[in-house]
């Protein structure tokens, strides 16, 4: 009964939004089902050639070109223009401080894809010129990795059994490992050691057949397998990289529920699925004006921040996905559409993004067609929800239960807070609460869980007079039993 009520009164909030032409953000619930939600991201700060001054407040001369890729490192915000072929640098207010790349000599790039920035070099995944390039924070080209020694590649210019080295994504590790998503590359995440020497292949995934595929190659000649070609495993999109040194990777869209993995240092997938949904960007379709296209969503992009939560950049619909450790889809932003410079439009936002980044309490998008950086900040809302999600993974599920609480408030029909309170009244030891609030998060394993203790709870309570009560049944048994047999024994003596 409790569940149709709460599908009744999301199913007249939804139609309401509806009625009043309200583009409202939306989420999903525990039975994958489409339902409304507080806004969470809003445009901030638009950067373009027209408002790009610099590091003196004048204006800026530099013309953005096609920005395919954004790093932020401490106060530095580093952009990849690559039809103008170098690397932007802005500082904290957005102000243009450098450009570099853009020279004659082996610092020049020529139509680069990505960057990641350490403390010591900032690595350049120079596409076209066949190499990562290195340099320092005086951006100074200072060496560069160029073909691997491999056999996919190609050894010598005239090989026509491998494939040029033409890195697009990468991220190093705190070792100084660096971990390069390359064109045309089935093997896996390629994988450097700190020289630059190629060490091997990670996270290759498995070629797998559907059943009746299996079947038709049973039949099928040798010729005829030749003709239909190689059966190529899923090449990967990005990578990046945590504090603890774990790969984030995305993958193409024959992965199905994969196409975000966690890659530990062997290689295995170790991303947590818990969510309502699986961390695949949208995964539903509704009507009215807020249109879910039923096309998969193409991944293209993702970060992580200090407490274990990663946003992904969907590319076909320009949203913004963002999920806690354990797989839980937390909120919602963005869609395509021209802002043309406004910031007072929070749901047309991008024409073609293309990358995105944490920077400190925002995350930046950067628009290949609009040629401009976007600047998304919280709302309330997802400020409160970042803030629970935080004291959760750090383990202060107390202080969580309270953020989830002023959640509710800005949403009621948010599943996920319940359930954080559940957890904290778990751990409390308010089991009684905490199954209430598990059963509204539909949080099944805690909830059984709190069942159990609840249950032991109970019988801990009861069993000393159950067990009295026992005992004293036990007692009155055998001094029953005694005296009838005493009973018995005297009627005896008196027969004899």
């Amino acid at each position: 009964m409790k569940k149709i009520i709460i599908y009744v009164l999301s199913f007249y909030l939804v139609a309401a939004l509806f009625s009043l032409r309200v583009k409202a953000a939306y989420n999903y619930g525990p039975f994958g089902e489409v339902v409304a939600s507080a806004e969470a991201l809003i445009v901030q700060k638009v950067v373009d050639s027209s408002n790009l001054i610099d590091g003196e407040g004048l204006r800026s001369d530099y013309v953005f070109g096609e920005l395919v890729d954004v790093f932020a490192y401490q106060d530095r915000i580093f952009l990849v223009d690559a039809s103008n072929s170098n690397i932007v640098v802005l500082d904290d207010e957005y102000r243009h401080l450098a450009t570099f790349g853009t020279d004659e000599t082996n610092a020049g790039l020529k139509n680069p894809r990505g960057i990641f920035v350490t403390a010591e070099y900032i690595y350049v995944a120079d596409t076209e010129n066949k190499r990562v390039a290195i340099f320092n924070h005086d951006y100074e080209f200072v060496w560069e990795i160029t073909t691997p020694d491999d056999p996919s590649f190609k050894q010598y210019p005239d090989d026509d059994k491998g494939y040029d080295f033409r890195p697009l994504k990468l991220a190093v590790d705190k070792t100084g490992r660096i971990y390069v998503v390359a064109d045309q590359i089935f093997e896996g995440i390629i994988d450097f050691n700190p020289d630059g020497t190629f060490s091997r292949y990670i996270g290759a995934t498995t070629v797998t057949l559907s059943v009746w595929d299996a079947f038709w190659l049973f039949f099928t000649t040798e010729t005829q397998r030749k003709a239909q070609g190689f059966r190529l495993a899923t090449s990967f999109v990005n990578v990046n990289i945590d504090d603890k040194s774990h790969l984030y990777t995305l993958s193409g869209l024959s992965e199905g529920s994969k196409v975000i993995k966690k890659l530990n240092n062997k290689g295995q997938d170790i991303l947590w699925r818990n969510g309502y949904v699986a961390p695949v960007g949208d995964v539903a379709h509704i009507s009215g004006p807020v249109k879910v296209p039923t096309e998969p969503s193409q991944l293209v992009d993702i970060d992580i921040n200090d407490y274990g939560n990663y946003c992904v950049l969907d590319k076909t619909r320009g949203r913004i996905f963002v999920y806690d450790f354990e797989g839980y889809l937390l909120y919602i932003g963005g869609q395509l559409g021209n802002i043309g410079g406004a910031v007072n439009s929070q749901r047309s936002l991008f024409l073609s993004p293309e990358a995105l980044c944490y920077y400190r309490d925002n995350i930046l998008v950067v628009d290949s067609l609009n040629k401009n950086l976007i600047v998304m900040t919280y709302t309330e809302f997802a400020q409160l929800v970042n803030r629970a999600t935080a004291y959760y993974y750090q383990g202060e599920y107390i202080a969580a239960k309270a953020v989830w609480e002023d959640v509710l408030i800005h949403n009621t029909n948010y599943y996920l807070a319940y359930a954080g309170i559940g957890k904290a009244e778990l751990r409390e030891g308010d089991y009684q609460s905490a199954m209430v609030n598990l059963q509204l998060g539909y949080d099944d394993y805690n909830y059984s869980k709190a069942y159990k203790q609840y249950r032991y709870q109970k019988m801990t309570v009861i069993f000393p007079y159950i067990a009295a009560f026992g005992l004293g049944l036990a007692v009155y048994l055998f001094v029953r039993s005694v005296r009838a047999s005493v009973r018995r024994e005297k009627e005896e003596e008196k027969d004899e």
